[in-house]
């Protein structure tokens, strides 16, 4: 068909313009009211929500904190709405931390912020876009050196954050280094070790399980009739956390653009399930600086010097080894309101301090395992799911309340513990409309801020996989191992769940990679190859994602401002600057500022008149490939909106008169040039069922093919005897390597047989 949008006969079809109401879900797919399957794709908005509004109050001063114009001011919504927009961006996840809403004490809600976050996604409903709204947490609290819960939850629980701080830093209770803002010297990769120190650990762990671990742990509540009782640490967690949601659906669920909710950012069960008291998980729990066993924590944190704390440093090719043994809080200094005295864990008869020994004993060195009764416990299951459901029936009474539209209502995103896979999940446990919604990074490049030739399959590692199988080498071997580890999630996911939708709600690149190479040179190939990595290996499993992060608030110098992390690939600072050097006022060039914007911003089917089986998009070549099945039509009419798949062409790749195309038999294009898009169909003749079905087709569907490309673009370079060579070398090393490491595994046994003592699990001299 002519590409000519103006010819008299040219068809015109609606864009697509969604509304939570808009988007339903249908076995595995979001469905449009179409009935096309949606492919739902965008970002998270944003990690400026996780630090509150400047001036940021010192930590003891916990309850003054203000998180109004978090991401960003009201009046600057409309132009950042429209540059996502314009790159294809409609499906956002929304960063709120349970610390924005109720920061000031147990029941007080700051309805101040609640006004601006409902004008905040009231202000994205013209533009067309969807989101969800993600209570985020990482190592539970600002306090506790990570985002999410308010100070008096901790305060609730002992736990002393006067001075700023300084006693929960000094006992090592918490790395709190990281939250203070600015740059971060030193070790910047401490602050995931938090889930492992004692406050991060310790909060979780009575979140989900007070009542099994801390059954005497009690904290005064007002009741419903205004009567003040006490009740176990877990209830008045839980109660509060609930009612806070309430309050939060309340104020939002009726908005046009929210389509959901999400329980809980990156779940973490503390110490429950830890099999011995005396270590941690070294496959799951990234040890590195002072990293103290739980016994010793519980020791450190109720302010007695302990020796012999191992500090872990960065390694090959295990990721960190010990290094050296410190003494641990020589200060003395409690992290408990209480003093020595106020160890929660101490009191439930789990360890004791031996005056005469001067060290700490465990006296329940399996206590995380079991409950009252002795009985294993799991965690998902006697833990996680049973305040899924009760969360669900909050989201489900308050929505009846309000009285959201027709449809399915509102959508419960869940995810898993992060970097472990699906769980078996009884289907009457689950939620109402749910979403499998779990998370994936590259972890080695994460832990060591490094891309380059080679990349480990960590998922793999993990799991017991031989490491050369793990190793892949170029640009094509890391979309390869990307993909191998998100297709394994979304596969364990698939069997496990079965047909519900799975999207991807946080991956993302550090923009500081290699020593921050490219925020001193410009050249930003490493992160452009990691995410164009990345972004290919989500198109591969099928699924929607949103990319960690856009951050208007981002700085060169500071990164997010939080635990010197630097996700963000839009920075207003750096439009700024852009905008200066070209003397442009900028005031329709909505890429100024953005980073990566030839991978990150690329063509993808927005509709699908059918259902999709693969897509792929080569940012080299241009060429993108979106093959899908759809039903038999046999007309020569201009097709109703039901029957047409609609694909975002991106400008900056595709311009009128420097395209080309190729569509399966009797496939039919239209080029909308002025609104990113084209428009296929086919038109399929009466004697269709003597065609060619391919593997996929039935009698009454076909598989469908569309390539589109640029002529001309770029070809990948062939490798060279260089790359041979490198790869060469590299194997010689890895055996090295894996020499190397078998030998200190064989002294670490060789200590743990000459200094080990009954009762005791550690791997260290004592």
């Amino acid at each position: 068909m002519s590409s000519d949008h103006n010819h008299a006969d040219a068809p015109s079809f609606p864009l697509t313009h969604l509304t939570a109401q808009d988007v339903q879900i249908q076995g595995r797919h979001f469905v449009d009211p179409h009935g096309r399957v949606l492919n739902l794709r965008g970002a998270n908005v944003s990690g400026s929500s996780k630090v509150p509004s400047r001036p940021i109050p010192k930590i003891h001063e916990h309850a003054q904190v203000n998180y109004i114009n978090r991401p960003f001011p009201l009046e600057e919504a409309d132009l950042h709405w429209r540059r996502l927009k314009s790159w294809g961006m409609t499906f956002l996840r929304i960063t709120v931390t349970w610390e924005a809403v109720e920061h000031e004490g147990q029941g007080v809600y700051d309805e101040g912020y609640l006004e601006y976050l409902r004008k905040f996604l009231e202000s994205m409903e013209k533009y067309g876009l969807v989101a969800y709204i993600a209570i985020h947490q990482d190592v539970w609290s600002r306090y506790s050196g990570g985002s999410g819960a308010p100070g008096w939850t901790m305060a609730s629980a002992g736990f002393d954050l006067s001075d700023d701080g300084e006693k929960l830093a000094l006992s090592g209770a918490a790395f709190l280094d990281g939250i203070k803002g600015g740059r971060l010297g030193g070790e910047r990769g401490l602050w995931p070790t938090g889930y492992q120190k004692l406050a991060a650990a310790t909060m979780n762990t009575l979140f989900w399980g007070g009542e099994t671990f801390a059954p005497s742990l009690k904290v005064p509540t007002t009741t419903s009739n205004g009567r003040t009782t006490k009740v176990n640490i877990q209830t008045y967690l839980q109660d509060a956390f609930l009612k806070m949601f309430e309050r939060l659906v309340d104020a939002v669920g009726d908005v046009g653009s929210v389509m959901g909710f999400e329980l809980m950012n990156e779940p973490h069960p503390g110490y429950i399930g830890l099999p011995s008291i005396h270590e941690w998980n070294y496959n799951t729990d990234l040890h590195l600086g002072q990293f103290p066993s739980p016994l010793q924590s519980f020791s450190m944190g109720s302010g007695r010097p302990t020796d012999n704390v191992p500090i872990y440093k960065r390694s090959f090719p295990w990721p960190t080894t010990i290094s050296s043994y410190s003494t641990g809080n020589p200060e003395g200094v409690s992290a408990w309101t209480k003093g020595q005295e106020g160890c929660i864990w101490e009191k439930e008869g789990i360890w004791r301090w031996s005056d005469n020994k001067n060290i700490a004993v465990a006296l329940q060195e399996d206590y995380f395992t079991k409950d009252r009764s002795g009985r294993k416990v799991d965690f998902y299951e006697d833990f996680y799911f049973p305040f899924v459901q009760k969360w669900n029936a909050v989201l489900a009474r308050t929505q009846k309340l309000k009285q959201k539209g027709d449809g399915d209502g509102l959508m419960r995103m869940v995810e898993m513990i992060p970097n472990e896979f699906c769980p078996e999940y009884d289907e009457a446990k689950r939620p109402d409309n749910m979403v499998y919604a779990p998370h994936w990074y590259d972890l080695n490049a994460l832990f060591k801020k490094q891309f380059g030739y080679m990349t480990v399959n960590v998922q793999g590692l993990s799991r017991g996989m031989f490491l050369p199988k793990a190793l892949y080498f170029g640009p094509n071997g890391a979309k390869a191992n990307y993909a191998k580890q998100i297709q394994t999630i979304v596969l364990e996911a698939r069997l496990k769940l079965g047909a519900l939708p799975v999207i991807i709600g946080e991956c993302g690149v550090p923009m500081d990679l290699n020593n921050e190479y490219a925020l001193k040179t410009g050249d930003w190939k490493a992160q452009q190859q990691m995410m164009d990595a990345m972004i290919s290996a989500l198109e591969s499993a099928n699924v929607g994602f949103n990319l960690w992060t856009y951050n208007p608030a981002n700085r060169d110098d500071i990164g997010d401002d939080w635990n010197a992390e630097n996700f963000s690939w839009y920075s207003d600072h750096n439009r700024s600057i852009a905008l200066k050097k070209s003397d442009n006022d900028g005031e329709e060039d909505l890429d100024a500022g953005g980073r990566l914007m030839d991978v990150i911003v690329r063509p993808y089917a927005i509709a699908t008149a059918g259902t999709p089986l693969s897509s792929s998009y080569d940012a080299e070549t241009a060429l993108f490939t979106h093959r899908f099945t759809s039903p038999i039509r046999i007309s020569t009419d201009i097709p109703s909106i039901e029957e047409v798949t609609e694909i975002f062409l991106p400008k900056r790749v595709y311009t009128e008169g420097q395209v080309r195309f190729a569509l399966s038999l009797h496939g039919k294009i239209y080029f909308d040039w002025p609104n990113q898009r084209c428009w296929v169909w086919f038109d399929d003749p009466p004697y269709h069922h003597s065609i060619d079905l391919g593997p996929r087709g039935t009698k009454e569907n076909k598989v469908r093919r569309v390539d589109i490309w640029v002529p001309g673009r770029t070809k990948p370079r062939p490798w060279t005897t260089l790359h041979l060579l490198g790869i060469v070398l590299f194997f010689v090393v890895a055996v090295l390597g894996i020499l190397k490491a078998q030998e200190i595994e064989w002294d670490k046994e060789d200590s743990a047989l000459r200094f080990h003592r009954p009762g005791s699990r550690s791997w260290f001299k004592t």
